[in-house]
């Protein structure tokens, strides 16, 4: 989903056997105002009580008249994302009511709009990403170091490690991915994006400098989290450093919208392990890993909605 140049959304759908929502029309904010009333809504809404909730929110259309939203009704009624009916016993009012192909729509708006905050969050993030990465962590691109993440190794991974890390078209949507460059006596090729399990990293013990680990734990299972972080202890040099990235726990509309229309956030990463993206408050990030790494190795970085553990093999 688009915005034109109309402040109008163009809806351009495939993978469905219905051919009406495939149809390429324009839906302005207005219209998905109605949408989401009446998606709220547990009962349909008297046309004249639509205009005035309209009105009271919107102050920029509190003068509108009558018959433009007459005609905005009409125009949703006829695309058949509304239905206008009469309520027996209510004279001649007439009451509308959100269609399943409107609930479709209204959710692809949505998906349009969290999908937007992502791409303005992801700039931001990445430059903090890349000071975690020079001032904590010192990677430079001569030492031997690892981006873990799963499914999609390019979401939140720093600059620094996107340009370091020369991954292949293949496995990349395998369940728990590894990207590791300038790694020349591993038991994997050179410059590969490989396969792997949390629990079992098919690399040496004391083999890499660095370890960055976006987003992995959020996606683990319990038990699973325990054998990963102790897989990353494993495989890192004695003073070597991994950095784990994970989202502060936070409550907001957002989140829980986010999470819901995407069924635990698969649209963007798709699920693995424990089935939806988890948050973790700071300091039960830092006992996690310092459970593993110990408590005196283990320091926490805050970027906004992402903390990061920094820990230092003994």
């Amino acid at each position: 989903m688009v915005k034109n140049g109309d402040n109008n959304f163009m809806s351009i759908d495939v993978d469905t056997s219905d051919r009406r929502i495939m149809t390429v029309f324009s839906v302005n904010w207005i219209e998905l105002e109605i949408l989401k009333i009446l998606d709220k809504s547990l009962e349909p809404v008297y046309k004249g009580e639509m205009i005035s909730l309209l009105r009271n929110k919107h102050e920029s259309i509190s003068n509108k008249p009558e018959s433009s939203f007459y005609a905005i009704f009409d125009k949703l009624e006829k695309t058949e994302m509304i239905l206008t009916n009469s309520i027996p016993g209510q004279g001649y009012k007439t009451f509308l009511e959100i269609t399943e192909l409107g609930q479709i729509q209204l959710r692809r708006a949505l998906f349009w709009g969290i999908s937007s905050i992502f791409e303005g969050m992801a700039g931001p993030l990445m430059g903090m990403l890349n000071e975690v990465c020079v001032k904590n962590m010192g990677c430079l691109r001569e030492m031997n170091f690892a981006v873990v993440s799963p499914n999609n190794p390019e979401f939140l991974v720093p600059e620094m490690c996107n340009q370091c890390v020369q991954s292949t078209d293949e496995d990349t949507q395998s369940r728990f991915n590894i990207l590791l460059p300038f790694a020349k006596d591993l038991v994997v090729p050179y410059y590969q994006n490989i396969k792997s399990n949390p629990d079992d990293i098919p690399l040496k013990m004391d083999l890499l400098d660095r370890v960055m680990s976006v987003l992995a734990l959020g996606f683990l299972k319990e038990r699973e989290s325990k054998e990963y972080l102790k897989e990353v202890h494993r495989i890192l040099k004695p003073g070597g450093k991994a950095a784990f990235f994970e989202l502060i726990e936070f409550e907001s509309y957002l989140w829980n919208a986010l999470r819901e229309l995407t069924h635990g956030f698969q649209i963007f990463i798709p699920k693995t392990g424990s089935g939806e993206l988890l948050q973790f408050l700071p300091d039960q990030l830092k006992s996690k890993v310092a459970d593993v790494f110990g408590e005196e190795n283990v320091k926490l970085i805050f970027l906004h909605e992402i903390v990061c553990a920094v820990a230092v093999k003994n």
